[in-house]
């Protein structure tokens, strides 16, 4: 017979079913999912076989939780690759577009204009691949 779970105090007010339903983000709407089903009686175990979820990741959930309440379940902005362009010349280059659209009399600014601008006054190589 599986271990009783300890559960916060305040673990049943919340409705993690309602909660799936009107999350946008996949994983954050798994684990509302889980939740869901430990709030219905459902060992860790179970939840994990029915989610297709690891057991250890069920029970971080829950620890997640207890911890930080229901933004511990959130999805947390996650770190990229560091941008190439320094925030700098990505300025100065926003600069130059919304000017060369704005002296533009009719129709729109193209790629290649775009690329002839830079090859002229930053001195960007840009690779002839959008062309």
């Amino acid at each position: 017979m599986p271990k009783r779970i300890q559960l916060p105090d305040d673990f049943y007010k919340y409705d993690f079913k309602q909660l799936a339903k009107v999350e946008k983000h996949p994983r954050t709407r798994i684990r509302f999912i889980g939740l869901s089903h430990i709030q219905n009686g459902k060992s860790y175990e179970q939840v994990a076989q029915y989610l297709l979820q690891s057991l250890s990741a069920v029970k971080q959930w829950v620890r997640h939780y207890k911890d930080e309440g229901i933004n511990g379940l959130k999805e947390k902005q996650r770190s990229g690759r560091p941008s190439k362009a320094r925030n700098q010349n990505h300025t100065k280059l926003l600069q130059s577009i919304l000017a060369m659209q704005n002296d533009k009399n009719g129709g729109r600014v193209r790629l290649k204009d775009i690329q002839n601008m830079l090859a002229k006054d930053l001195i960007f190589i840009i690779k002839e691949t959008f062309a």
